[in-house]
Protein backbone atom coordinates (compact mmCIF):
# COMPACT_ATOMS: atom_id res chain seq x y z
CA UNK A 1 0.00 0.00 0.00
CA UNK A 2 1.38 3.24 -1.23
CA UNK A 3 -0.56 5.95 0.82
CA UNK A 4 -0.62 9.77 0.31
CA UNK A 5 -2.09 12.93 1.56
CA UNK A 6 -4.07 15.53 0.55
CA UNK A 7 -4.63 18.73 2.61
CA UNK A 8 -7.84 20.45 1.94
CA UNK A 9 -8.25 23.48 2.36
CA UNK A 10 -10.84 26.53 1.38
CA UNK A 11 -8.17 28.61 -0.67
CA UNK A 12 -8.13 32.73 -0.31
CA UNK A 13 -8.20 35.44 -3.04
CA UNK A 14 -4.94 37.11 -1.22
CA UNK A 15 -1.63 36.25 -3.08
CA UNK A 16 0.55 34.49 -1.80
CA UNK A 17 -2.10 32.90 1.33
CA UNK A 18 -1.04 29.49 0.52
CA UNK A 19 2.85 29.78 1.07
CA UNK A 20 2.17 29.00 4.54
CA UNK A 21 0.16 25.45 3.73
CA UNK A 22 2.83 24.39 1.06
CA UNK A 23 5.40 24.91 4.24
CA UNK A 24 3.51 22.53 6.56
CA UNK A 25 2.99 20.08 3.69
CA UNK A 26 6.91 20.00 3.47
CA UNK A 27 7.55 19.56 6.59
CA UNK A 28 4.86 16.80 6.57
CA UNK A 29 6.80 15.02 3.81
CA UNK A 30 10.57 15.58 5.49
CA UNK A 31 9.21 14.04 8.27
CA UNK A 32 7.84 10.95 6.16
CA UNK A 33 4.03 11.49 7.39
CA UNK A 34 3.13 9.70 3.96
CA UNK A 35 5.20 9.28 1.05
CA UNK A 36 3.00 11.63 -0.79
CA UNK A 37 1.83 14.69 0.36
CA UNK A 38 -0.02 17.00 -1.97
CA UNK A 39 -2.24 20.06 -1.05
CA UNK A 40 -5.98 20.50 -2.83
CA UNK A 41 -7.97 23.32 -2.63
CA UNK A 42 -12.10 24.16 -2.91
CA UNK A 43 -11.49 27.90 -4.51
CA UNK A 44 -9.69 30.59 -5.62
CA UNK A 45 -6.24 28.87 -5.22
CA UNK A 46 -3.91 26.33 -7.09
CA UNK A 47 -4.03 23.48 -7.55
CA UNK A 48 -7.91 23.01 -7.44
CA UNK A 49 -8.87 19.37 -5.44
CA UNK A 50 -8.82 17.15 -8.64
CA UNK A 51 -5.77 18.24 -9.70
CA UNK A 52 -4.00 17.14 -6.30
CA UNK A 53 -6.14 13.83 -6.54
CA UNK A 54 -4.53 13.18 -9.99
CA UNK A 55 -1.04 14.34 -9.23
CA UNK A 56 -1.39 11.45 -5.68
CA UNK A 57 -2.40 8.57 -8.47
CA UNK A 58 0.18 9.67 -10.64
CA UNK A 59 3.13 8.99 -8.05
CA UNK A 60 1.48 5.93 -7.74
CA UNK A 61 -0.89 6.32 -4.52
CA UNK A 62 -3.37 3.27 -3.69
CA UNK A 63 -4.93 5.02 -0.33
CA UNK A 64 -4.98 8.36 -0.63
CA UNK A 65 -6.18 10.44 3.26
CA UNK A 66 -7.85 13.69 2.49
CA UNK A 67 -6.92 16.02 5.97
CA UNK A 68 -9.47 19.04 5.66
CA UNK A 69 -7.35 21.81 6.90
CA UNK A 70 -10.07 23.60 8.59
CA UNK A 71 -10.34 24.04 12.85
CA UNK A 72 -14.24 23.09 11.88
CA UNK A 73 -15.65 20.21 10.08
CA UNK A 74 -18.59 23.01 9.03
CA UNK A 75 -19.91 23.11 5.11
CA UNK A 76 -17.36 23.30 3.53
CA UNK A 77 -16.00 19.73 4.49
CA UNK A 78 -19.27 18.07 5.13
CA UNK A 79 -20.69 18.90 2.07
CA UNK A 80 -18.63 20.47 -0.93
CA UNK A 81 -15.94 18.36 -0.10
CA UNK A 82 -18.32 14.91 -0.74
CA UNK A 83 -19.20 15.20 -4.22
CA UNK A 84 -15.42 16.17 -5.26
CA UNK A 85 -14.57 12.76 -3.57
CA UNK A 86 -17.06 11.07 -5.19
CA UNK A 87 -16.15 12.15 -8.64
CA UNK A 88 -12.60 11.51 -8.42
CA UNK A 89 -13.50 7.77 -7.26
CA UNK A 90 -15.87 7.16 -10.03
CA UNK A 91 -12.44 7.93 -12.01
CA UNK A 92 -10.04 6.22 -9.97
CA UNK A 93 -12.11 3.07 -8.58
CA UNK A 94 -8.89 1.22 -7.54
CA UNK A 95 -7.89 4.08 -5.44
CA UNK A 96 -9.04 3.71 -1.33
CA UNK A 97 -10.16 7.29 -0.23
CA UNK A 98 -9.95 7.66 3.55
CA UNK A 99 -11.51 11.42 4.99
CA UNK A 100 -9.44 12.73 8.75
CA UNK A 101 -11.01 14.93 10.84
CA UNK A 102 -10.86 18.07 10.78
CA UNK A 103 -9.09 19.65 13.70
CA UNK A 104 -11.42 20.87 15.86
CA UNK A 105 -10.17 20.24 19.24
CA UNK A 106 -6.40 19.45 19.99
CA UNK A 107 -3.93 19.65 23.28
CA UNK A 108 -1.66 21.11 20.07
CA UNK A 109 -3.96 23.62 19.17
CA UNK A 110 -3.95 25.60 23.06
CA UNK A 111 -0.37 25.21 22.55
CA UNK A 112 -0.35 26.80 19.58
CA UNK A 113 -2.40 29.69 20.85
CA UNK A 114 0.34 30.60 23.49
CA UNK A 115 3.07 30.46 21.00
CA UNK A 116 1.64 32.77 18.65
CA UNK A 117 0.90 35.32 21.58
CA UNK A 118 4.69 34.70 22.42
CA UNK A 119 5.80 36.17 19.28
CA UNK A 120 3.11 39.39 19.40
CA UNK A 121 4.48 42.15 17.15
CA UNK A 122 3.92 46.51 17.82
CA UNK A 123 1.30 47.64 15.37
CA UNK A 124 4.23 48.76 12.89
CA UNK A 125 4.43 44.97 11.80
CA UNK A 126 0.67 44.07 12.10
CA UNK A 127 0.63 44.18 8.14
CA UNK A 128 3.49 42.54 6.93
CA UNK A 129 1.79 40.01 5.12
CA UNK A 130 0.00 42.68 2.87
CA UNK A 131 3.86 43.02 2.16
CA UNK A 132 4.89 39.74 1.93
CA UNK A 133 2.04 38.74 -0.28
CA UNK A 134 3.11 41.26 -3.42
CA UNK A 135 6.00 38.81 -3.96
CA UNK A 136 3.79 36.04 -4.68
CA UNK A 137 1.93 38.22 -7.31
CA UNK A 138 -0.26 36.55 -9.86
CA UNK A 139 -2.25 39.85 -11.37
CA UNK A 140 -5.36 38.54 -9.87
CA UNK A 141 -8.43 41.55 -10.09
CA UNK A 142 -9.76 39.84 -7.40
CA UNK A 143 -6.91 39.56 -5.08
CA UNK A 144 -7.78 42.55 -2.02
CA UNK A 145 -4.17 44.46 -3.08
CA UNK A 146 -5.02 44.54 -7.01
CA UNK A 147 -5.24 48.07 -7.88
CA UNK A 148 -3.29 49.55 -4.98
CA UNK A 149 0.00 50.74 -4.09
CA UNK A 150 1.53 47.32 -2.51
CA UNK A 151 0.67 45.65 -6.08
CA UNK A 152 3.09 44.86 -8.58
CA UNK A 153 1.06 44.03 -11.13
CA UNK A 154 -1.06 47.61 -11.44
CA UNK A 155 1.58 49.74 -10.50
CA UNK A 156 4.70 48.49 -12.05
CA UNK A 157 6.64 47.30 -9.40
CA UNK A 158 8.67 44.56 -9.04
CA UNK A 159 9.01 43.37 -5.02
CA UNK A 160 6.96 44.71 -2.70
CA UNK A 161 7.50 47.94 -0.28
CA UNK A 162 8.40 48.04 3.17
CA UNK A 163 9.36 44.27 3.78
CA UNK A 164 11.03 45.05 6.76
CA UNK A 165 9.39 43.00 10.04
CA UNK A 166 10.52 44.30 13.02
CA UNK A 167 11.25 41.07 15.46
CA UNK A 168 8.75 39.83 17.93
CA UNK A 169 7.92 42.50 20.95
CA UNK A 170 9.95 41.92 24.17
CA UNK A 171 7.64 42.97 26.99
CA UNK A 172 7.58 42.59 30.84
CA UNK A 173 5.26 40.35 32.42
CA UNK A 174 4.47 43.52 35.42
CA UNK A 175 1.56 44.72 33.72
CA UNK A 176 -1.75 42.78 33.83
CA UNK A 177 -2.01 41.41 30.48
CA UNK A 178 -4.95 40.00 28.74
CA UNK A 179 -5.15 37.49 25.77
CA UNK A 180 -7.64 38.04 23.30
CA UNK A 181 -8.57 35.72 21.06
CA UNK A 182 -9.52 36.75 17.47
CA UNK A 183 -12.15 34.28 15.54
CA UNK A 184 -14.35 34.48 12.72
CA UNK A 185 -17.69 33.58 13.83
CA UNK A 186 -19.70 30.66 12.18
CA UNK A 187 -23.69 30.60 11.54
CA UNK A 188 -24.02 27.86 13.84
CA UNK A 189 -23.20 28.67 17.08
CA UNK A 190 -22.25 25.16 17.85
CA UNK A 191 -19.24 25.21 15.50
CA UNK A 192 -17.37 27.34 17.77
CA UNK A 193 -17.84 24.26 20.83
CA UNK A 194 -14.11 22.67 20.20
CA UNK A 195 -12.46 26.55 19.91
CA UNK A 196 -14.26 27.33 23.19
CA UNK A 197 -12.48 24.06 24.68
CA UNK A 198 -9.09 25.12 23.48
CA UNK A 199 -9.73 28.15 24.98
CA UNK A 200 -10.59 26.83 28.08
CA UNK A 201 -7.33 24.83 27.94
CA UNK A 202 -5.32 27.67 27.21
CA UNK A 203 -7.05 29.66 30.33
CA UNK A 204 -6.08 26.60 32.75
CA UNK A 205 -2.18 27.06 32.12
CA UNK A 206 -2.97 30.69 34.22
CA UNK A 207 -0.43 32.13 32.27
CA UNK A 208 -2.44 35.62 31.36
CA UNK A 209 -4.79 37.23 33.66
CA UNK A 210 -7.26 37.35 31.24
CA UNK A 211 -8.34 34.97 28.16
CA UNK A 212 -10.99 36.76 26.16
CA UNK A 213 -12.69 35.41 22.97
CA UNK A 214 -13.78 38.12 20.33
CA UNK A 215 -16.15 37.06 16.84
CA UNK A 216 -15.67 38.78 13.63
CA UNK A 217 -18.87 38.44 13.12
CA UNK A 218 -21.69 35.94 13.87
CA UNK A 219 -21.51 35.39 16.95
CA UNK A 220 -20.77 37.41 20.35
CA UNK A 221 -19.01 38.99 21.63
CA UNK A 222 -18.03 40.81 18.67
CA UNK A 223 -14.18 41.90 18.67
CA UNK A 224 -14.57 45.29 20.13
CA UNK A 225 -16.71 44.36 22.94
CA UNK A 226 -14.34 41.30 24.10
CA UNK A 227 -11.25 44.23 23.97
CA UNK A 228 -13.65 46.34 26.30
CA UNK A 229 -14.41 43.35 28.72
CA UNK A 230 -10.74 43.05 29.22
CA UNK A 231 -10.18 46.37 29.81
CA UNK A 232 -12.64 46.90 32.44
CA UNK A 233 -11.46 43.38 33.78
CA UNK A 234 -8.31 46.14 34.40
CA UNK A 235 -6.06 44.72 31.31
CA UNK A 236 -2.77 47.39 30.81
CA UNK A 237 -1.45 45.32 27.76
CA UNK A 238 -4.09 43.40 24.85
CA UNK A 239 -1.82 40.42 23.42
CA UNK A 240 -4.67 39.60 20.04
CA UNK A 241 -4.00 35.67 18.68
CA UNK A 242 -6.01 35.63 15.45
CA UNK A 243 -7.65 31.68 15.42
CA UNK A 244 -6.98 31.86 11.61
CA UNK A 245 -5.35 29.28 9.44
CA UNK A 246 -4.74 31.48 6.65
CA UNK A 247 -3.16 34.79 5.69
CA UNK A 248 -6.36 35.64 4.15
CA UNK A 249 -7.47 39.51 3.58
CA UNK A 250 -9.06 39.04 7.22
CA UNK A 251 -5.85 38.23 9.01
CA UNK A 252 -3.86 40.84 6.91
CA UNK A 253 -5.96 43.64 7.24
CA UNK A 254 -9.29 43.55 8.44
CA UNK A 255 -8.00 42.88 12.20
CA UNK A 256 -5.12 44.70 12.25
CA UNK A 257 -7.81 47.41 11.07
CA UNK A 258 -10.12 46.49 14.39
CA UNK A 259 -6.90 46.60 16.38
CA UNK A 260 -6.05 49.81 15.08
CA UNK A 261 -9.63 51.27 16.22
CA UNK A 262 -8.78 49.72 19.46
CA UNK A 263 -5.70 51.46 19.96
CA UNK A 264 -7.12 55.02 19.46
CA UNK A 265 -10.36 54.64 21.90
CA UNK A 266 -8.24 53.13 24.50
CA UNK A 267 -4.10 54.80 24.07
CA UNK A 268 -3.26 54.04 27.45
CA UNK A 269 -3.41 50.60 26.51
CA UNK A 270 -1.13 48.73 24.79
CA UNK A 271 -1.98 46.76 21.94
CA UNK A 272 0.17 43.95 20.32
CA UNK A 273 -1.33 41.39 17.67
CA UNK A 274 0.51 38.17 17.84
CA UNK A 275 1.38 35.25 15.39
CA UNK A 276 -1.87 33.74 13.25
CA UNK A 277 -2.63 29.92 14.68
CA UNK A 278 -1.95 28.24 10.82
CA UNK A 279 1.85 29.58 11.25
CA UNK A 280 2.68 27.62 14.50
CA UNK A 281 4.41 24.63 13.39
CA UNK A 282 2.23 22.36 15.96
CA UNK A 283 -0.67 22.69 13.23
CA UNK A 284 1.31 20.27 11.68
CA UNK A 285 1.00 17.82 14.53
CA UNK A 286 -2.58 17.85 15.09
CA UNK A 287 -3.00 17.14 11.23
CA UNK A 288 -0.88 14.21 11.37
CA UNK A 289 -2.78 12.90 14.79
CA UNK A 290 -6.20 13.43 12.59
CA UNK A 291 -4.73 11.56 9.96
CA UNK A 292 -3.64 8.40 12.11
CA UNK A 293 -6.75 8.55 13.29
CA UNK A 294 -8.32 7.01 10.30
CA UNK A 295 -5.09 5.39 8.28
CA UNK A 296 -5.04 2.49 11.09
Amino acid sequence: MRDAIILFSHGSLLCGAGENLRAVAQRMRERGDAPIVEIGYLNYSEPPFEAAFARCVEQGATRIIVAPYFLVAGYFVTKSLTPKIAAMQARHPQIEVRVADAMRLHPALAQAVLSCAARAALPESWRRLLSTAALHCRADSQCPLFGSERCPATNGNSKSQNLAIAPPHEFTSSRPTALLVMVHGSPRAESNDDMFAVIDLVRRQAIYAQVQVGFMECNEPSIPAAIEACVAGGAARIIAVPYFLHTGNHVADDLPTCLEAAQAKYPHIEFLMGDYLGHDVLIGDVIRDRVAEVAN
